[in-house]
């Protein structure tokens, strides 16, 4: 009966006048919407109410049929009703375009976001491409691993994708580089370079291709002479020059360049505690020295001689890795690089300016100022971070500032993470839960960890969790 009344209602109203039978379309629609009924889609569509039936579907999780309505309603196939047009206008007036456009990027931000969660990134950074949001769209196929498919779009779009582009090309670079069969072979070799070569402002990626490649004098000083770097020889002296100036970053690199690498590692290490002894000193400062550091050849690193060095390398990479996962947003394995870097200080003898105490204030602080923004998804009560814990945790984003290439913030989710695992279950080493989706080794062979954590894990610290000095490589 109340059905009825309504459709009668409907049908005398215009009688009255259009508005009056808009404002009654309009209760009616809001009525279903309540009722939670799909029969409010052909009165939004009736008197043109692009929004609401947005709205609708959004908040259904019905987002390609959100994403339908929008489209339509940009290319001007859905009309808002207007009850007293002003004189001239019409519905291609700007207004109404940049508010549907500004909807339309809503909801494939949205819809986005849910391909890239369930897995699909390339799905997702189609969504991105579809409204011209590049930035995003690289940023998506690069979270997502695919890092080919990232360079060849980021090749034709030009220079609107050229950073990311250039971020992808050296992750693919440091495939190549790690490929533990093939690596030191010439062709996977000469492959890296090329890539790197690809990259503007190259030089410092060579060096530290030129400083991990693990041949003979002879087949290095190829590869330096691919580079446009000096050769070994060269390098001992050009190291020594910098360092009788003073100059630390040039000396640490012409020492790894060189035939005695491991001559880099006491001095760079020392400017690093040197810095963070001090109370203003910010990552950017110290990240460089650390990065290229850890580029040293494994076998060098590795030396008996170098235990006390590649210890205190392992845990300054390590909490500059914590830092560097704060500040992009990787809150899986914040808690597992504090951990790491703790462990590392208890069991190993190092003399560096960090605290085991100062790690748990830390990280307790960041767990405290963030969970406000995941509480609704525990099952625990809100807790206020304290007055200290809210001071630690100033300080802790001053040191960090702002990401350079700000598309790549947030965790990676690869092809198939929402899959189910089957019968042979792993157990995450860095979480201790099961790990669904892909599955990362370690070099013990045994323990495991998701690739989705391990992507992570090596953009931000390049040794494995494992302690060993070895290098990470997951892409």
């Amino acid at each position: 009966m109340v059905e009825m009344r309504w459709d009668k209602a409907l049908s005398v109203a215009p009688g009255v006048s259009v508005k009056y039978w808009k404002k009654l379309m309009q209760r009616r629609a809001d009525q279903l919407i309540q009722e939670d009924k799909d029969d409010v889609i052909p009165y939004c569509i009736a008197i043109g109410d692009v929004k609401k039936l947005v709205h609708f579907f959004m908040s259904r999780g019905r987002l390609k049929e959100a994403l339908l309505v929008a489209q339509a309603a940009c290319e001007g196939n859905m009309q808002p009703l207007h009850v007293s047009m002003p004189k001239g206008a019409s519905y291609s007036d700007d207004i109404y375009k940049e508010d549907f456009n500004e909807l339309l990027h809503k909801v494939s931000k949205e819809l986005a976001e849910w391909y890239f969660q369930d897995g699909r990134a390339v799905l997702a950074a189609c969504c991105h491409l579809a409204v011209d949001n590049i930035e995003l769209a690289m940023a998506y196929l690069i979270r997502g691993n695919e890092l080919e498919l990232a360079v060849c779009v980021g090749t034709v779009l030009g220079e609107s994708a050229a950073p990311a582009t250039h971020y992808a090309l050296e992750l693919l670079a440091r495939k190549c580089m790690m490929i533990s069969i093939c690596f030191p072979s010439v062709g996977y070799r000469n492959l890296a370079a090329d890539l790197l070569l690809m990259i503007p402002d190259n030089e410092l990626h060579l060096i530290k291709l030129c400083a991990f490649y693990p041949g003979c004098t002879e087949e290095i000083n190829d590869l330096h002479d691919k580079c446009k770097l000096p050769t070994v020889e060269e390098c001992i002296q050009l190291a020594e020059t910098a360092h009788a100036d003073d100059n630390i970053f040039e000396t640490v690199k012409y020492y790894l360049l060189s035939q005695e690498p491991e001559k880099a590692l006491p001095i760079g290490i020392s400017f690093v505690k040197e810095y963070i002894s001090s109370s203003d000193w910010t990552l950017d400062t110290i990240y460089p020295v650390l990065d290229l550091l850890s580029y040293i050849r494994t076998e060098k690193l590795l030396l008996h001689t170098c235990t006390e060095a590649r210890n205190e390398l392992l845990i300054l990479c390590g909490y500059t890795g914590a830092l560097l996962a704060i500040r992009r947003q990787y809150q899986s394995i914040v808690p597992a690089l504090y951990e790491y870097t703790s462990q590392l200080l208890k069991r190993r003898e190092v003399s560096v300016p960090l605290k085991i105490e100062y790690l748990s204030e830390e990280l307790d602080a960041w767990r405290a100022c963030t969970q406000s923004t995941s509480r609704s998804l525990e099952d625990s009560p809100y807790t206020p971070p304290s007055d200290s814990q809210r001071m630690v945790y100033a300080t802790l984003l001053k040191r960090l500032k702002e990401e350079s290439l700000k598309g790549i913030i947030g965790p990676d989710y690869v092809t198939g993470s929402n899959l189910p695992s089957h019968s042979d279950i792993h157990i995450s080493c860095l979480t201790g839960l099961k790990i669904q989706g892909p599955v990362f080794f370690l070099e013990d062979g045994k323990s495991a960890i998701s690739l989705n954590d391990a992507l992570m894990w090596a953009k931000v610290n390049p040794f494995s969790p494992l302690g060993t000095g070895i290098r990470l490589n997951p892409f």
